[in-house]
């Protein structure tokens, strides 16, 4: 563990949504995820979107 990091080792995120550890939420914990990818539109056997 490095200076900046408040973790203690104890990873329980109540319900408030806060780590009962180091009181860092979710986010600030893992880090928002990104966006999921765009799903591509199904195309015929033409080759044209359906």
């Amino acid at each position: 563990m490095d200076d900046e990091n408040p973790c203690v080792g104890i990873c329980i995120i109540g319900e408030d949504g806060y780590c009962e550890g180091c009181g860092r939420s979710e986010d600030e914990i893992y880090g928002t995820s990104p966006a999921p990818a765009p799903i591509p539109a199904e195309t015929g056997a033409d080759g044209k979107a359906a």
